[in-house]
Parts: C-alpha cells; structure tokens; sequence
C-alpha cells in the first residue's frame, strides 16, 4: 500500500512532430520483442503485472496534449 509521504508522481510529456509520428514510433516500440521482453520480464522479477498495476499505481493517464499558442 502506498502511504502519504511514500506517494510519488511521475509526469512525463514526449513531443513529436505530428500525430501520426506518435502513432508510427508506439507501433514500433510494442513491436521491438527485447523491449517487450524486459517489461515482461521486470513485471514477472516484481510479483506481475497484475499485482503491480492494483498495488502501487493510483492512476495512470495518456492524454494529447496541444499547442495553443501559435
């Protein structure tokens, strides 16, 4: 369980020149079997994914984010 001051939040913000930039480099990165392999296996070394996600996640958010200053 996560407590009051062990909290931590991770906030990260990629920029990619278009959308479909974004769409093409996911794509690859869910197809690269090394990368899925360490996640895979960091998830298994950790008691699963299962019990990671519902134990230490609170939220867990992708969001689009634009730019509104041109």
């Amino acid at each position: 369980m996560m407590r009051g001051s062990e909290d931590v939040e991770v906030f990260a913000i990629w920029e990619y020149d278009s959308y479909g930039d974004y769409e093409r480099i996911e794509a690859d990165v869910r197809k690269d079997q090394g990368h899925v392999h360490n996640v895979l296996k960091w998830y298994n070394d950790n008691g699963g994914r299962e019990f990671i996600i519902y134990s230490h996640f609170l939220q867990v958010r992708n969001e689009k984010l634009e730019n509104t200053v041109f």
